[in-house]
């Protein structure tokens, strides 16, 4: 009879471990997805906003290449490899020719 209670708490033992690992996995599953939500939620309150005066920016074509323009302050912004694109560009005008172009 004591075998009994030995193996049913054995097999008790088991299936909490299981369970344990269960909620162990269901959990990290739901951290990274709530990770995730958070990520995209900051990019939306900071998506194409001027890292200067915070006012939104638009996309604008200078030589062929998208660059960010703030509305408000004028300020332009490359991302990466962008601005590395422009000063290799053969534009007739050159590169300030571009910018001058823009900012009328």
């Amino acid at each position: 009879m004591d075998f009994e209670k030995v193996g049913y708490s054995k097999e008790e033992e088991y299936f909490q471990r299981e369970n344990q690992k269960l909620i162990e996995r269901k959990r990290a599953e739901l951290d990274a997805e709530r990770e995730k939500i958070k990520e995209e939620q900051l990019k939306g309150e900071h998506w194409m906003r001027c890292p200067k005066c915070g006012h939104q920016m638009s996309e604008e074509e200078l030589s062929g290449i998208m660059i960010d323009r703030c509305g408000n302050c004028q300020g332009l912004f490359f991302d990466a490899g962008e601005l590395e694109l422009l000063l290799e560009s053969k534009e007739p005008q050159g590169f300030l020719g571009g910018l001058k172009r823009l900012i009328r």
